[in-house]
């Protein structure tokens, strides 16, 4: 929610003597309490929102760790707010691909093209919910994650998603900024709403330390949101590169997505802060 901005007019408030032109045409607009100003001035018109400085502070945030992150953050409605010039590179995954690949799941459920156990919904939720690394893979094996990538890329036209170009290495699929904060927006079209909100509580879920014992509270989830619905996604070192990513759909609905992507001789820590800061940009930014 973008702030709102109080402005008073300068009214001299002065007092009327009975019978003067004031008291002849009816009582004055009642007046606010702590500024004297006639209520009718004062202005509750919601404040832009500056996108090029949040952009300018999450880039900042990004330098200072020696990488960059990219930002999108879309309304409620799926209008976009903020984008960052790289939001449409590719880059990996991480274990924001968990979330591609549960909903996929659930939709296909839905529609009847496959039946999921019990094991497999309790796969489901520690892979969202701990991040659970061994979860993940056997649902990518059991129902070919490749091409469960493949289809909901063409479903909801991801330009930058695609499977890992090494088979099995679910955490090397590709994606973008702007491909996460579409899937994270459109769950509510793409699964019936019983799963979404099953979905989402599991992302509200995330345990301060996921099952291979990595702090999970930074980004969305280091203090700055109440009741994000959040995923992260950590992983080095390809390329030379780690990449840190946090992900999630706040209270109201908005939608945030941040993308770390670092020299592999950043520290975690150095990262984990970098995040911080690009996500206490975006949330004072966007009210």
């Amino acid at each position: 929610m973008a702030s709102v901005v109080v402005a008073v007019s300068a009214v001299a408030v002065t007092g009327c003597a009975p019978g003067t032109a004031a008291a002849a045409t009816g009582s004055a607009p009642p007046a606010d309490a702590s500024t004297g100003a006639p209520a009718s001035s004062i202005d509750t018109t919601e404040a832009p929102l500056d996108a090029d400085a949040i952009r300018t502070e999450v880039a900042a945030a990004g330098a200072g760790a020696g990488g960059t992150i990219a930002v999108v953050v879309l309304d409620a409605d799926g209008t976009p707010l903020v984008s960052s010039a790289d939001a449409d590179e590719p880059t990996y995954t991480a274990s924001l691909v968990k979330v591609l690949l549960a909903g996929r799941l659930l939709a296909q459920d839905a529609a009847g093209a496959l039946t999921l156990s019990s094991e497999d919904l309790a796969l489901m939720e520690r892979a969202m919910t701990a991040s659970d690394d061994t979860a993940m893979s056997i649902l990518w094996d059991r129902y070919d994650g490749d091409r469960l990538v493949t289809d909901a890329a063409a479903a909801l036209g991801l330009t930058a998603t695609t499977p890992p170009d090494v088979a099995g290495q679910w955490g090397q699929a590709w994606t973008s900024a702007t491909d996460v904060a579409t899937v994270l927006a459109t769950l509510g079209d793409t699964l019936e709403s019983g799963d979404a909100a099953i979905l989402l509580g599991w992302l509200r879920a995330a345990t301060p330390v996921a099952a291979d014992g990595f702090d999970q509270q930074f980004g969305l989830l280091a203090g700055g949101a109440e009741d994000v619905a959040a995923k992260q996604g950590w992983m080095c070192c390809v390329d030379g590169r780690r990449q840190l990513h946090s992900a999630g759909v706040l209270a109201d609905g908005r939608v945030v997505v941040l993308l770390g992507n670092f020299p592999a001789s950043t520290s975690w820590a150095r990262s984990s802060a970098a995040l911080d800061l690009a996500a206490e940009a975006v949330l004072a930014g966007i009210g």
